[in-house]
């Protein structure tokens, strides 16, 4: 792949990460408020530890001229 190609697809990648990144995180916030106590439905503990761990990882490893949410 040539690096005009790679460049082109690193962005499209971080777009798209940008754009699961949002929509995750607020999908999961709109989740944690409505579920009553700690607990969020349809989540087990470790599942929903995967889930936040990745949408910090996304949010630190943004295009550094995207602002993280």
């Amino acid at each position: 792949m040539s690096d005009e190609k790679q460049q082109k697809f690193t962005a499209k990648v971080r777009r798209g990460l940008v754009w699961i990144h949002s929509v995750s995180a607020a999908e999961l916030a709109r989740k944690k408020a409505d579920s009553p106590g700690v607990r969020v439905q349809g989540f087990t503990a470790s599942e929903l530890a995967d889930v936040e761990s990745a949408l910090t990882w996304i949010a630190q490893n943004q295009d550094s001229s995207q602002p993280a949410e």
